[in-house]
């Protein structure tokens, strides 16, 4: 699914416009019965329809107009924001609907509002077509009495394109913002219901196509995506029935220190039971004896066995950095491996911080590098508080990716991965997978793709999505779900996609 901001939007429909003659009262119109298609009239036999000015105001009377065409008898209230010029289409669906006996109410003060409040306690469903994609400025006056007054009393509230007062283009809300049950996106999903808390303004949200070809959309797409099953369907391979474990890759994990054991365990299962077909834990000799025991289907080695080097060069894909500890050790491995050619390699947890104030490492690499943070973890590579990242996170992780030639998966709530050209946000996962031993899941996931012979780019997107939908199935049923979990689950829920 394409994701979309305001820049997109206004080029789309300009093109639309200018270059295919395609009236913009017909994408309004588009727009309108797009969201009247959504609404469940058994269900909802009341409304009050709140508009601004501007075209996210004429798609609101258009779907007052489209409702009442459907039966006159329905009982609708329609309301004005503001005192603003309305824009041309607008003002040719205001005309409509008062020339159709339609009363509009007009809220320019504070005394207006008496009628809105009256009609959102009677009323079933509040459509809000306040303010639309191109808001740039807080929210004041009379529009953020209207809108906190819908909030404290609207029944259901449904937000035509975006939910009003939320951003279109980053992350947050521009001090207050409509708190939605379903947000109608047309043509794509906008960036800013990517935010943390985005689910609680927009609700469910469902993008639906207003008439604008494919090819419009395509071409003034910014290559940024929402990862959905299909994707993943397109990208993940069935096993060939001649093939053997040597056509599945070798994968070297360096993982695991004195105190941190379970890191290590933790990632090699889970490239393990990923379908990889030889796994080998490089790790200190005064651990190896005790997960020896422990990976019956891997293999251990040290890095003082003669055949450390052979392994690294004869790899299909690397992982370094669960449980190593954030010290020189770590930071001189990580750089020799780096700074040698060979297969893709996976940076996670402590080879992420060793390599803070080395960052040159990465840029003179010859290797596919795939980095893996965190929010804190981008946060020290980066010198950006966490806070700025949550409200830019694409373009931080673009940027990032950009300057150093490599794929950024940068983890949380809708976490992103890009390679510094296209952005694919993964949508899978939920908080009761939010426990020890994840991170280290996911890196086994991804380095055990990439050894399968998956390009680097499509094995973050396809490791990243799969551990988070085998999360989201175990929480249906669990109350926590804990990285043993999602590694037991793994083979059954590949297959189930591959079905």
């Amino acid at each position: 699914m394409k994701i979309g901001n305001a820049q997109l939007t206004r080029n789309m429909d300009s093109y639309c416009i200018n270059e295919l003659s395609i009236p913009s009262i017909i994408l309004m119109e588009n727009a309108a019965i797009s969201v009247v298609k959504n609404i469940n009239f058994d269900n909802f036999k009341s409304f009050t329809v709140v508009c601004g000015s501007g075209n996210n105001g004429g798609d609101g009377l258009a779907i007052a107009r489209q409702i009442l065409a459907m039966n006159m008898n329905m009982k609708i209230n329609v309301f004005m924001v503001g005192n603003h010029s309305m824009s041309k289409d607008c003002n040719i669906n205001y005309d409509i609907l008062k020339n159709m006996g339609v009363k509009i109410n007009h809220i320019v003060e504070e005394q207006d509002i008496k009628e809105l409040s009256k009609a959102l306690n009677e009323n079933d469903m509040t459509i809000d077509a306040i303010l639309g994609i191109g808001l740039s400025r807080n929210v004041e006056g009379i529009y953020k009495k209207v809108i906190n007054l819908i909030n404290e009393n609207s029944k259901y509230t449904l937000a035509v394109d975006i939910p009003s007062g939320m951003m279109c283009d980053k992350f947050g809300i521009l001090g207050t913002a409509i708190k939605a049950q379903t947000t109608i996106s047309f043509e794509t999903y906008k960036r800013g219901f990517l935010a943390n808390n985005g689910e609680d303004y927009t609700g469910i949200i469902k993008v639906e196509k207003i008439g604008i070809p494919d090819y419009v959309v395509n071409m003034f797409n910014q290559k940024e995506y929402l990862t959905e099953i299909n994707d993943i369907k397109n990208i993940i391979k069935k096993r060939n029935k001649y093939s053997h474990k040597g056509d599945f890759g070798r994968v070297s994990i360096i993982a695991g220190s004195e105190r941190f054991t379970g890191a290590a365990y933790i990632s090699i299962q889970a490239a393990v039971r990923s379908g990889a077909g030889l796994v080998t834990l490089c790790t200190k000799q005064s651990i190896a004896d005790i997960l020896k025991g422990k990976l019956v289907e891997a293999m251990t080695m040290t890095y003082e066995d003669e055949n450390f080097q052979d392994l690294i060069m004869n790899s299909d894909s690397i992982a370094i950095g669960p449980g190593m500890g954030n010290n020189d050790f770590t930071l001189n491995l990580v750089r020799k491996i780096l700074s040698k050619e060979g297969c893709p390699v996976v940076l996670d947890a402590d080879a992420l911080n060793v390599i803070k104030d080395n960052l040159n490492i990465l840029k003179d690499s010859k290797r596919k590098i795939v980095i893996t943070p965190h929010m804190g973890e981008m946060s020290r590579l980066t010198g950006v508080s966490i806070n700025d990242i949550n409200e830019d996170k694409v373009n931080i992780a673009v940027n990032f990716a950009n300057k150093y030639g490599i794929i950024v998966l940068l983890k949380g709530y809708n976490t992103i991965i890009t390679n510094g050209i296209e952005v694919y946000v993964n949508p899978t996962g939920n908080s009761k997978m939010a426990s020890g031993g994840m991170g280290d899941t996911l890196t086994g996931i991804i380095t055990s793709f990439i050894a399968q012979g998956y390009d680097v780019f499509k094995a973050t997107i396809l490791g990243a999505y799969i551990h988070g939908y085998v999360g989201d199935k175990l929480s249906n049923k669990m109350f926590c779900v804990n990285a043993s979990h999602i590694i037991e689950e793994l083979p059954y829920s590949i297959e189930e996609i591959l079905r």
